[in-house]
Order: C-alpha cells, then structure tokens, then sequence
C-alpha cells in the first residue's frame, strides 16, 4: 500500500457553503453566477485548506518496450473505465483500442487504420460509458461501438460543413456530444452556421444528423490581446499565433446526471450547468489569482518551448501544428486560480489550482456539487488521474526515460485529513 503523503500542520476544518456576497463588477468581469442555490446556499468553501493524505495502493501496470506485446503502445491519448472496471485504451498512432480487465490481462482489442466500418484513420479522444460502450471522436468522424467492441455506426464530420470537434468533447449520459468549440475554416459556428458573438460557447451534437446547438455561453475573453489562433499556413501544414499566457481557459466536465461543471474565469468559480443550459449554482472560494511577474512569465516560455508541436493525419494527409516563435507569446495580467478539472466516479470534483509559477500543478481541492468541501490534496501529493474508474480505481498515463508510454492504475483507498 502507498501513500501519497500530504503536508502537515493545516487545522482540520468543514468549510460551510454560504451565499456568496458578489459585486456585480465581479460578475461582470468573471461571467454569470447564477441565482438558484448549490445545496443550502450558493456556494463557497470558507475558510483554510483542510490538507488530505490520499492512501492508494497499485493494481497494475501495462506498457512494453518490446515490439511484439500487445501493449508496446505507440502513444496513449485517451482511457477510461467502464462500470465493471475495465480499462479501455486508445493508441490514436496505432489506431485501436486495447480493453483490459480488473487484472491487467486483455480482454479485446478494437478497431486498427484504415477507412472501413470499425477502422480509424483519425481518431482523437475514446468516451467509454458505463455499460462499455464507444464513441471515438476523430478529426473526419465519429464511430460508436456496442458494448463488447461490435461496430454500430459512423457520423461523417466535414470541415465545411458540420465542422470538427475539440479533441476535449465528451458525452453525455444519453450519448450525445457535448464540446467546448466547434470549428470551422478556424471560426467558432453555431447550430445555424455563422459565427456568434458574445461569449464562448458550449456546444451538444445530437447524433441524429441534426445541427449542433448551443448549450451555453460562457464568459468571453477580453478583447485586447493575443489569443492565438491560425495565421495562416502551407499544404500539410497549420501555422498558430504564440497567443496570450494565461488566459482563463474554458473547462467543463459531465456529471452522471447530465449536469456540467463549468469553470470559464479568472476567480475560483465553478458553475454547474443544468440540463435547459441554465446556472443551477456556483461552488467559489476565495483565493485571489497571481500577478503575473518575471519569475511567472520565464517559466511559462520555457515550458511553450518544452511544448511539442502537434502531428496528425487525415484522410491519409499528415497535418503538422507549427507554432509562432515563444518571442510572440504575450501575457495576461493575472494567473487564473483554476488550472485543471476533473470529475471521479462519484462525482466529486477536483479543482486544481494553479502553482507558485502558473503551472497546474498546485494544490487540488475536492468538493461534491452540492458544496461539500471534503478536503485539498497538497501539490506534492496524488494528482489527478488521466481517468476516473468504479471502487476508488485510477489511472495514470506515465512516460519513462525512452518516452515509451505505460498505464499506471492505482486504487484509492482512504482520504486522511491530516492533522
């Protein structure tokens, strides 16, 4: 058994959930809060951070340097658990999915390149439901599979015409699409085809060939400013402006009710997003952002030149990603609090906060969507996992000196407050 030891000396402590006295010039800046409650009140984690040790203890690991295994995985870009925790994971590279049981042995392995039905040629991210089934988002399509691997169906996806998926989509319970952005010749489109104004949009594909509709409008950037996108680019290629750092990103992830957590500003905001689109409630604490200085912007060059431009292929084309020089990346004058968001299987949400350097890797804190604080997991304590699974599994995408990929999963057993 191992343990994720947190630091000490934190009293322990319950943050109550309160109704939150905002300025309205904070929610002008910071976007909508809402008026209906999250449990009693509005959300709200008073008071200092109730420091967790995490007890884990390991179940398996998968991943081979040798070229004949079955797990010598070329990369690893997605995984996820499935209700009778197996593991599903997806080599976009290699173009299949490996499905592995609660031992680490495989069970089947799914799909491989090419064009026809249970084949890939672009795939991106792998949504696993409960009952095991697949949706593979791809850069050209969309493939659902039953549960067991059986090929059910393809969505043909067009540039021109229903657009292309951020790789970050995810599903909803009912199996419909849920992103953050929809693009289209590098513009944001809506359900009706043009381009909308005022706030970023949270998007929901119905998969019944209807048109993409959107759900919600979060806080929209500030107009001044850098915040990258495409400048242009040669055949293979796709050129991307530097940007502007830290700029509050657009996170949401699904509950199991369908509902979504939604962080989108600067403040430690996150807001839940009923099934109509509308704010249910907010969970806030109050911790303010850092100003950005010289030590923070140093360390975020250095980490957009450690950055590695993305390759893809399409249609049989390879696609390269280049980027501007790290001379053009601009910054914003604050770090957002939120760097990161996850929900586990329970439904619990994981906030990571940004570090001492604007990383995100600070502190996380754990809270259930009814404004519960449970407690935070120091910055050198667990992290969270590239996937949530059933009785406490976790799993961890690692890469070792060879830059070989392994899935790690652990099982969580415990969260000990220190004291």
């Amino acid at each position: 058994m191992t343990n994720s030891t947190g630091i000490g000396g934190a009293a322990a402590m319950r943050a109550q959930v309160l109704l939150p006295l905002v300025p309205l010039a904070l929610l002008a800046a910071c976007g909508e809060a809402g008026n209906a409650p999250v449990g009693d009140a509005a959300g709200g984690l008073e008071g200092p951070d109730r420091v967790l040790n995490a007890v884990t203890e390991d179940v398996f690991s998968v991943g081979s340097i040798s070229g004949g295994d079955w797990d010598a995985f070329s990369s690893v870009n997605s995984v996820a658990f499935d209700g009778e925790s197996n593991l599903h994971i997806l080599d976009a590279v290699a173009k299949r999915i490996h499905a592995v049981g609660p031992d680490g042995s495989l069970l089947r392995t799914v799909g491989g390149p090419g064009e026809g039905p249970g084949e890939f040629s672009d795939p991106m991210t792998l949504e696993v439901a409960r009952d095991g089934g697949y949706t593979v988002i791809g850069i050209t399509a969309i493939d659902l599979f039953e549960p067991g691997g059986a090929f059910d169906r393809r969505i043909s996806m067009d540039p021109m015409t229903t657009g292309i998926l951020n790789p970050l989509a995810r599903t909803l319970p009912d199996g419909r699409i849920v992103a953050a952005s929809v693009m289209r010749f590098g513009r944001i489109v809506s359900g009706d085809g043009e381009a909308e104004e005022g706030g970023r949009p949270i998007e929901i594909f119905p998969l019944d060939g209807g048109d993409f509709q959107r759900h919600y409008t979060a806080w929209e950037l500030p107009e001044d400013g850098d915040h990258g996108g495409v400048e242009g680019g040669g055949p293979g290629v796709i050129r991307l402006s530097a940007g502007r750092a830290f700029e509050p990103g657009l996170r949401f992830r699904v509950l199991t009710d369908g509902r979504l957590a939604v962080t989108d500003s600067i403040g430690y905001r996150v807001k839940l997003i009923g099934l109509d689109g509308s704010v249910t409630g907010t969970i806030e604490r109050p911790i303010a952002p850092l100003m950005v200085n010289d030590a923070i912007m140093e360390a975020e060059r250095e980490r957009y030149r450690n950055s590695n431009p993305q390759v893809f292929s399409s249609g049989g084309r390879r696609m390269e990603v280049e980027r501007e020089d790290v001379e053009g990346r601009t910054f914003a004058e604050e770090v957002p609090v939120i760097g990161g968001l996850a929900v586990d299987w329970e439904d619990r949400i994981w906030v990571t906060r940004t570090g001492l350097v604007g990383a995100n890797d600070g502190p996380i804190d754990i809270v259930t969507p009814e404004g519960d604080y449970i407690g935070t997991l120091p910055p050198d304590g667990l992290r969270t996992p590239a996937a949530f699974g059933p009785d406490g599994l976790m799993a961890f995408i690692d890469r070792d000196e060879f830059d070989v990929p392994t899935v790690r999963v652990v099982r969580l057993v415990a969260l000990e407050p220190v004291e």
